[in-house]
């Protein structure tokens, strides 16, 4: 069983990513999807990386990591991948964990692990047993850094929605929520497991939901591409409770969230 690391990073991010890669070994290779807004982000490319015979290194002028991620996955041939970020670290046990999973469920589309602060802190509020996901947990919001994929299983069939996530001007989060939904329409076995597999210090920026217009504007979308029509509802009665729980005022609050399902409703 072979695995491809697809990591993805912008402009200066390059220059850390030599901390994100383990000692080389047979089965793993790593793919660097590597986005740069100017040319001068290419003389940042570490030598290092280009001698590294595990790793195979991709460029390309643009922004954002839902696209970043998909030319990635484009050119995974591996048994299984996973997806890294430039600012993830991966443990001591991270590659025999993953593979120890996918070896003794054979037939898991799937699996979803855990990721802690590089203090060791849970990064999420984590179920504590092991556990079949249908769909995005309520409990905690699945990251692209938690999940492993049988290659064959989501090549092809599953990608990130382009239209979310980082780099994108208007829906600034909500690809894993896209892509969770997806998953589930291609009924893709899935399953969590609560073993810790990376390190990282992203901040969740789904958590910005009450001062950020880009999130909210992402959780109109997601709404209305989760539920259709039922999303005006929704997010009007979510929007009612905010207010009244003195998270957010009302207007705004509403107002962002409908610029989201007015977009979807035109890009769809």
């Amino acid at each position: 069983m072979t695995l491809d690391v697809l990591i993805c990073c912008i402009d200066k991010g390059i220059v850390r990513i030599n901390d994100t890669l383990a000692d080389p070994r047979d089965d793993v290779h790593y793919i660097m999807s590597y986005q740069y807004t100017d040319e001068r982000y290419l003389d940042l490319i570490p030598q290092a990386l280009r001698n590294r015979h595990d790793v195979t290194l991709y460029t390309y002028k643009g922004r954002g990591l839902s696209a970043n991620r998909n030319l990635a996955l484009e050119k995974a041939t591996a048994d299984l991948v996973m997806y890294l970020d430039d600012d993830t670290r991966l443990t001591e046990n991270t590659f025999d964990t993953i593979f120890g999973v996918m070896e003794e469920h054979a037939d898991l589309d799937v699996a979803f692990f855990c990721a802690s602060t590089y203090t060791g802190k849970p990064l999420k509020n984590y179920p504590s047993e092991e556990c079949v996901i249908n769909q995005m947990p309520e409990q905690y919001t699945i990251s692209a850094i938690e999940m492993v994929a049988r290659r064959r299983s989501i090549q092809g069939r599953v990608r990130f929605d382009e239209r979310f996530g980082l780099g994108t001007p208007f829906l600034t989060c909500g690809e894993e929520d896209i892509w969770m939904i997806d998953a589930q329409k291609a009924n893709l076995s899935m399953r969590y497991f609560p073993i810790k597999i990376v390190e990282t210090s992203t901040l969740l920026k789904k958590a910005m939901i009450y001062v950020d217009a880009g999130v909210q504007r992402s959780y109109g979308a997601i709404s209305y591409y989760k539920y259709g029509r039922k999303a005006w509802v929704k997010c009007f009665n979510y929007a009612v409770q905010s207010s009244k729980n003195r998270m957010c005022h009302f207007w705004p609050f509403m107002r962002h969230m409908a610029e989201g399902i007015r977009f979807m409703k035109k890009t769809s």
